[in-house]
């Protein structure tokens, strides 16, 4: 994913004349390939990228590595075509970084409730802009990140979006998995 990240891009969603920076802002989709569509959030001066990635893109188009893996971690639930994986990290981080969370901290924590807030408004940004995805996959790699997929878990299915949206697995606690979101 680092690899899409660009002076162009960044210019295209992190506008340097968009006001407060304590404002929260959430733009794109940009579409940077034919499987990857790309978000950014900006908020109290931190910018974050979010990329939606084509599940079989992701998984080089092996489709026996995506079976074993909802196999082990999903459950056995299969991604529909067009799912996406949805990933992010801070604009200004590198590869050893990028997916490192103590790198690149909140300002302050209590900002998680907006951060969550604007995670949501990403999706359903993608949900609008890109209507042939059906389903929404995030993997926790950390206990902070699960607790905030699980918070997105319960904003979904309280209906509280604009974009209907189902819980259709969690990640088992002992073994991992994913947190996936289909669109109904």
């Amino acid at each position: 994913m680092i690899e899409y990240v660009s002076d162009a891009l960044l210019a295209a969603l992190f506008q340097p004349d968009a006001g407060s920076p304590d404002i929260l802002r959430v733009a794109g989709p940009v579409v940077v390939d034919e499987a990857v569509e790309v978000s950014g959030i900006g908020y109290a001066g931190t910018r974050h990228l979010v990329f939606f990635i084509d599940v079989m893109a992701y998984a080089a188009q092996d489709e026996e590595f995506v079976r074993q893996t909802a196999a082990a971690w999903n459950g056995g639930f299969q991604p529909a075509p067009d799912s996406r994986l949805v990933k992010f990290f801070r604009a200004e981080a590198d590869r050893q970084t990028m997916f490192n969370p103590g790198d690149w901290p909140l300002p302050d924590p209590a900002m998680i409730w907006q951060f969550s807030e604007a995670l949501c408004l990403a999706l359903v940004g993608h949900a609008e802009a890109i209507p042939r995805t059906s389903q929404y996959f995030y993997m926790p790699q950390t206990g902070k990140l699960d607790a905030l997929y699980n918070r997105l878990a319960r904003k979904f299915e309280r209906g509280d979006l604009d974009v209907s949206v189902r819980c259709v697995t969690h990640p088992a606690s002992d073994e991992g998995g994913f947190y996936g979101f289909e669109r109904i």
